[in-house]
């Protein structure tokens, strides 16, 4: 059940067609939340900018149903979940538009947050209270949403299976608005507040840096799920995503021979894992016999990459690492499409999954390629199981699923295999059961090592209409 937030009229001196057509193209921004979308069609993000406490709060929808010049219907995603119906009906010699916006229950909390507040948790000993750290906000705010939703399934499923030793999951989430600062308020109130068991998580490297002496200090596990720059475990932090030197070792190569170029740019933004992921490319790009031509990195939230498409085009490179987040991989790339480089230059996506593919656009994220350890396209009988249990959950124009957030799936899976191997949710007797726990799910089977690593498949891939065609499996990555 969703409640109304607001409602709003305007009337704009245009027919009913014109003004409906007018959405998404930046015309009329005021009544259109500032929209950006390459057409209407239902399962397309759309770029908005809601309005929150005065200022203007960048954030997703996703267009849900449309009615051609009399009603579009949007689901928002972030930064909270809800509904906004845009309706369009003469006057006179214009068209009156009439926007209804309402949120999600569950989306009240966070909306709190936004304004200064925030709801107290039902104390309930019998709960265990998994902690969810990611992005609804900034440069990463659009995995956000398919990382709750998998979060969620899983927690739906332990608990329909009995729980852990009997007692519920209750799942806790925080947004560190892809800022290291925030992602550290955020982590002490799941903590202090909150009171959770152990935190999953999904955001940048520098908010991991940012977190990681207090998840040490106070002795929580923290699985982090996503793409990193590598490392060893330490105490009872976890990286589980693919590396840079796992990644690269399987695309450079490949693309070389596929487009026969040698010169190569490295376009990242300015954080440890975009430059680990820059240092590894030099190294393994001159393995193979390539040239690193250029190398860049930018702030977070970088929108404006005029400089740089200009700097690759005067270096001569015919091929790109980036290793750009989520809005800043997809304004990178569209723009490097818009400016007529991409039959000169192909990119290699470090992070190139379902949601960026989705925010770049079918037609300039076409021929962009991919090293990840799930795509939503494989081929295999428990992944379309998955799908299916994911659309049944979400409705079939849900944001995508991909290796950024499947990967909080199973480690959710893997945290409930492990506690219940345990007998026990304390924190040092579940980081001693965890080696050598597996789950069989989406992908196949993965499985923690002795060392504490995730060995798990890697496919390569390329970006095409809807989605992706996966090229190869690389075999499997994180052997100890």
């Amino acid at each position: 059940m969703a409640d109304v937030l607001f409602t709003a009229e305007v009337t704009v001196p245009a027919s009913r067609e014109a003004a409906y057509a007018s959405f998404g193209g930046g015309r009329w921004a005021d009544w259109t939340f500032d929209a950006r979308v390459d057409e209407l069609r239902p399962g397309l993000a759309v770029r908005v900018a809601f309005p929150v406490g005065g200022m203007p709060l960048a954030g997703v929808a996703r267009v849900h149903r449309v009615l051609p010049a009399q009603r579009i219907v949007l689901r928002h995603e972030t930064p909270w979940r809800g509904r906004v119906i845009i309706d369009f009906e003469p006057d006179g010699a214009g068209t009156r538009v009439r926007l209804v916006t309402s949120i999600e229950d569950g989306s009240i909390a966070p909306l709190a947050r936004l304004l200064g507040s925030d709801l107290a948790d039902d104390p309930d000993e019998q709960v265990v209270r998994i902690g969810l750290l990611t992005s609804y906000r900034g440069s990463a705010g659009v995995f956000g949403p398919a990382v709750e939703n998998c979060a969620r399934l899983a927690v739906d499923e332990i608990n329909a299976d009995d729980g852990v030793n009997g007692r519920p999951l209750r799942l806790v989430v925080g947004d560190d608005a892809t800022s290291p600062a925030t992602g550290l308020v955020e982590l002490k109130r799941l903590h202090l507040r909150h009171h959770v068991d152990m935190v999953i998580a999904v955001h940048t490297s520098a908010t991991l840096d940012a977190v990681r002496p207090y998840a040490r200090r106070v002795g929580l596990p923290y699985f982090y799920t996503p793409v990193n720059e590598g490392g060893k475990p330490a105490g009872r932090l976890f990286r589980w995503g693919e590396v840079p030197g796992e990644q690269l070792r399987q695309a450079v190569p490949a693309m070389m021979r596929e487009h026969g170029g040698k010169g190569w740019y490295v376009i990242g933004n300015d954080y440890v894992w975009p430059r680990a992921v820059g240092a590894c490319a030099r190294r393994t790009v001159e393995s193979e016999g390539g040239r690193l031509l250029g190398e860049r990195y930018v702030p977070l939230s970088t929108s404006d990459f005029a400089e740089v498409l200009e700097s690759i085009e005067d270096s001569g490179a015919e091929l790109v690492v980036n290793s750009l987040v989520g809005g800043d991989a997809a304004a990178f790339e569209r723009q490097l499409h818009a400016a007529g480089l991409r039959q000169k230059v192909r990119s290699f996506g470090a992070l190139l999954d379902e949601a960026t593919r989705d925010h770049i656009g079918d037609e300039a994220a076409a021929g962009m390629w991919s090293v990840l350890g799930y795509f939503m396209d494989l081929p295999t009988p428990e992944n379309r199981e998955f799908i299916g249990r994911y659309r049944a959950a979400y409705g079939p124009a849900a944001p995508p699923v991909s290796s950024v957030t499947e990967s909080v799936y199973e480690g959710i899976h893997l945290y409930a295999r492990t506690a219940k191997a345990a007998g026990t949710i304390e924190p040092a007797s579940l980081v001693g059961a965890l080696p050598g726990v597996s789950f069989t799910g989406p992908r196949g089977e993965v499985s923690v090592t002795p060392s504490g690593r995730l060995r798990q498949p890697l496919y390569l891939a390329e970006a095409v209409t809807g989605g992706f065609r996966i090229l190869a499996e690389q075999g499997l990555a994180g052997t100890d």
